[in-house]
Formats: structure tokens, sequence, C-alpha cells
């Protein structure tokens, strides 16, 4: 995990989530306190403000971003999220930095941030990303990728001949983005795992799996996501974001490179099939909002 270097960070009741344990001491830590504070606005963020508000917590969210996932998902969709966890109570501090943390008696009790905001915090947890475990990897000789992951072919080997990697410090070279990737999601890590698999017994299958994820905000919305698009130039809307009921597709050049989806799982298989096949929907990019469209036809 991405740990965060401040003035107080050694501070009792800060909380970093990345395994079970970690869950587990949230969730201790969290029975007697009143104000919880998250750093990062991203899917941890997110997730654990609406889990802990579900409970009766009071949070706040500081993050880098104006819009909660408006980095993966643009701001029409961030801003339906940030107005989803704003409704149930959770302050949103958006285009702000984590200055410091203060506290008494060796526990944290204030978050300040980088505009001076001074945020009262029982308890704090950070998401602000993760970086992979390579070190065995790189005292292996193995090949690393300019993401930080271990460098592997399409069908997973690394630079060691008969050595095969799989999950979030897997750096492939994937057939589906025509570029290395490397994805963090359990997700994905379950797929790596056939791949190498089949691989192993010497099938030469390439991992051409489309990356899915999920994430819930408490019981208030579920979203699904199939990509990711890194960029795009395009969104296209099916369904209504006013109303919490939709799916967006971002479109690059005329290809759907991701989609995601609220409450339409249906679209996402759509989006997955123009995702691996590279279809370009071109000038009937439209269609793709036409809640009537049969998209199989694109």
């Amino acid at each position: 995990m991405r740990r965060i270097a401040v003035d107080g960070a050694e501070l009792d009741g800060i909380h970093y989530l990345r395994a079970l344990g970690n869950a587990d001491a949230i969730r201790r830590d969290a029975q007697d306190a009143e104000h919880v504070v998250v750093i990062g606005g991203s899917y941890i963020g997110t997730e654990v403000a609406a889990s802990l508000t579900l409970i009766g917590k009071r949070c706040a969210i500081v993050m880098l971003e104006a819009v909660t996932h408006a980095k993966a998902f643009g701001e029409p969709a961030g801003r339906f999220f940030q107005g989803l966890l704003e409704a149930h109570g959770v302050e949103v501090h958006g285009e702000d930095a984590l200055a410091r943390f203060e506290g008494a008696d060796g526990r944290v009790t204030r978050v300040v941030t980088a505009s001076g905001r001074e945020l009262p915090a029982d308890l704090v947890v950070i998401g602000a990303g993760a970086v992979p475990e390579v070190s065995l990897a790189r005292a292996a000789g193995l090949e690393l990728g300019d993401a930080g992951g271990v460098r592997t072919d399409a069908c997973l080997r690394t630079s060691a001949p008969g050595i095969f990697a799989a999950g979030d410090m897997c750096e492939y070279d994937s057939p589906i983005h025509g570029r290395p990737m490397r994805i963090e999601h359990w997700d994905v890590a379950f797929n790596h795992g056939r791949t190498a698999a089949l691989n192993i017994l010497g099938r030469e299958q390439p991992h051409e799996v489309v990356p899915y994820f999920f994430s819930d905000l408490a019981d208030w919305a579920s979203f699904e996501y199939v990509g990711p698009a890194l960029s795009w130039d395009r969104e296209v809307v099916r369904g209504s974001i006013e109303d919490g009921e939709f799916a967006v597709f971002y479109l690059r050049e005329g290809r759907v490179a991701g989609a995601l989806s609220v409450g339409r799982s249906a679209d996402l298989e759509h989006a997955r099939r123009l995702i691996a096949t590279a279809s370009d929907v071109g000038e009937r990019a439209d269609e793709l909002a036409d809640v009537d469209a049969d998209l199989a036809a694109l």
C-alpha cells in the first residue's frame, strides 16, 4: 500500500485498508469513533465512507480530485456518486490535500488540510492507492514494467523461462488494450489465474478477458465497470444519470474503450463485446444512447 508521510502519521487511529486484518482493525476502532475522515475519493475512500456512515458514523472525505470518481468515470457520473454520498451526510472536500494529523495522548484527533481546513477525527482511513510488491521478483531478476509490475507477455509469461505472473503485480501485454496493463481488482486476478494455469499446461492462450470491476456504496448504489478506459473523447449515456439507472459508454476514436453501469448490467455485455472486438461504432455511436436500440446490430 502507498503510505503517506506527513506529521502525525504515526498516531494511533490511522488505518490503511489493504487486507482482511486491516478491515477488522477499522471495524474495532470504529466502535468508539464518532467522526471519521477518509483520505482519498476513489474506490476505497467512497466505499469506506459509505459503509461507516451506514452504521452511524459522521464521515468526511478529503481528496485531490474536484469530484469523486471523476478521473475514472468522468464528471457527470462522478457527480452522481458524490451527490449520493452527500445526500446521506458524507462531507466531501475536493481539490484539497492532507497537510498533517494532530492528536492527543498518542491518538489522532484532527486532520488538517493544505487549505487550512480542520476536521475532527476519532478515526482516519487512508485510501491513497497501492504499489505492487515486487521485491521477490526483482531479487530473482525478473523484468519489471513501466507501471512497476512484473512484466509478462500476453500469455502471462515472465522474462524467466517457466515462470508466470498473475494478479495485481502482473503487468501483462494486453491484446484487448494493445498495450501493457497492470490492473488491481480481484476479478482480474481470478481470470489471470485461469489463463496462467492453461499456459502452464502448454495451451498458448493469450489473456483476452475484458477486465471487470464492481463497487458498492453501502446499500445506496452498486456499480459495475468494464474497460478500463484510460482516456476517451466522448461519453454516451444510456438511461438517465439523474434517475440513478444508467450506463455510460466511453469512446475513444469511435471505439468503445470502457463502460460504467448503475442498474443496467445487461448493457455491460454489449460493451464487453464491443471492447473485445474493437468494433468501430463511428457515426452510429448515437445509437448507444437509444434505450430501444438493438446494440447487437452494431
